[in-house]
């Protein structure tokens, strides 16, 4: 079903932002689930797939922190950290998101709270919104329906059972393939997905620096054994060294591929909260640059981002 069906909208197709001031007043109902491995899950709050563990983990973080979850909010307490993480990546992609033609389409790989989709609909882009967890679809339509700007669709499912859509000319994957279940999979349904010469923008987890960091898990253990984490019931993660990551991409055309230590998030967090303002992305830049130039912070990076083209065949 898609959102105008839900919305009992007529037409077809991504809904102009505008038209879901309603949703401001009401919340959005529940959207079908595309995956048929959801309904189950739903009922059991368990699962067998390890990937699902990270949606269980969300919905426990969203019923005990739902103030961290929703930082789009302005009264989030994470607000401005995150948002500078997000700049952080538009900077990085900016010249090949300006690219992107106007009036384009875009589906965004596990959209959360639409944090990627609100830059995309401020471009006047159709964005097609894509994550397994309802109450962040909720609030990223919600917040979509503030800006008024671009059109929208909204689809519960994850990437390896993505909905029929019309070809996109990008696809946002942050820090998504990281947690899925079959990100191989998931690439073989983007190609088909994207138009040829379409652009893919995504981000993962690297193999060293993200153990590193204050907000992972206490499970070292399997963080020093090998490249997955899979802790039942809150996350299951898998991290990636450059060529492991090069390797995922085959087929692809890669047009950048380098490190971030995504400072603010990092192994370098509490340098990057002494040296830069919450919202100084000029700052931040500066030290991302200094720390991949040391010779033993440079290894140490939070993750990987890369951007990717589909190529003319298949």
């Amino acid at each position: 079903m898609s959102l105008r069906a839900l919305l009992g909208l007529p037409g077809a197709g991504p809904v102009p932002a505008a038209d879901l001031s309603a949703l401001l007043r009401a919340p959005l109902p529940d959207l079908p689930p595309a995956d048929p491995r959801l309904p189950a899950l739903d009922a059991a709050d368990s699962t067998t797939i390890p990937a699902f563990d990270n949606l269980i983990g969300a919905r426990a973080a969203w019923a005990q922190w739902p103030e961290g979850m929703d930082f789009l909010d302005p009264e989030s307490p994470i607000h401005a950290q995150k948002c500078l993480e997000r700049d952080l990546y538009l900077r990085r992609w900016g010249r090949w998101l300006d690219g992107l033609p106007a009036g384009g389409r875009a589906l965004d790989l596990g959209c959360g709270i639409g944090r990627f989709a609100l830059p995309l609909l401020a471009r006047g882009m159709a964005v097609e919104l894509v994550d397994p967890d309802m109450e962040s679809l909720r609030r990223a339509v919600g917040h979509a329906a503030r800006q008024g700007l671009g059109a929208l669709g909204a689809h519960r499912t994850t990437g390896e059972h993505l909905p029929d859509l019309a070809p996109v000319d990008a696809v946002i994957a942050a820090e998504v393939l990281c947690y899925a279940e079959d990100p191989a999979l998931i690439l073989r349904h983007l190609q088909r997905l994207l138009m040829p010469g379409g652009l893919l923008f995504l981000s993962v987890e690297s193999r060293w620096g993200w153990g590193l960091s204050l907000d992972a898990p206490a499970a070292a253990e399997q963080w020093l054994s090998g490249d997955r984490l899979h802790l039942p019931g809150d996350r299951t993660v898998q991290t990636f060294t450059e060529a492991s990551l090069r390797a995922l991409l085959s087929g692809w055309e890669i047009l950048d591929l380098r490190p971030t230590h995504y400072t603010w998030s990092g192994p370098f967090e509490l340098l990057a909260r002494h040296l830069c303002g919450p919202g100084d992305i000029d700052a931040l830049l500066e030290l991302e640059e200094r720390l991949r130039n040391h010779p033993i912070a440079a290894p140490l990076h939070r993750a990987w981002t890369a951007v990717a083209r589909r190529g003319a065949t298949l």
